[in-house]
């Protein structure tokens, strides 16, 4: 055999791999065997009941804000918080992000705020008046009408 088809041939133990069940050509104690190069979430962590979980990046007064907000750090096995490499930060180190959670009776509530403070933005562009808008004689300088308003289309997810 010459050296071009020994290096075509798979050598004999590669050929006996690739015949054995996944469970037994994985390492010890491995059950499934999970290809690699396939598509993950790479924040994904197990979730917990009565509770939601978000990843906050550790830029100057956002762990902060949200600590005010009700979240708390999750940590891990060992006690330590759970923390990913997520990016480079702006001056060139790792941009480090920290797994925290609110209870989600909290969570809710503030996305109620959130929707209600959106549906009044929405009633105001509606009747054509603009949060921070036009002031003084340009309050009647506006593109639309105050009689007429403004129909907006909407479709719910």
């Amino acid at each position: 055999m010459s050296d071009e088809q020994r290096r075509r041939v798979p050598a004999e133990g590669a050929r006996v791999r690739a015949e054995m069940p996944v469970e037994a050509a994985g390492r010890r104690g491995r059950n499934v065997r999970k290809p690699f190069g396939t598509r993950e979430q790479k924040l994904a962590y197990p979730d917990r009941e009565g509770y939601h979980r978000h990843w906050f990046n550790d830029e100057p007064g956002r762990i902060a804000r949200a600590q005010d907000a009700g979240y708390t750090q999750v940590d891990d096995d060992s006690g330590k918080p759970v923390s990913m490499t997520v990016g480079v930060a702006r001056g060139g180190g790792a941009l480090i992000a920290y797994l925290m959670e609110i209870p989600m009776e909290w969570y809710r509530e503030d996305m109620a705020a959130q929707e209600a403070q959106q549906q009044e933005l929405l009633a105001q562009i509606r009747q054509g008046r603009v949060p921070g808008g036009p002031t003084g004689a340009d309050r009647n300088a506006q593109y639309v009408p105050r009689d007429v308003g403004i129909t907006i289309r909407e479709e719910r997810r």
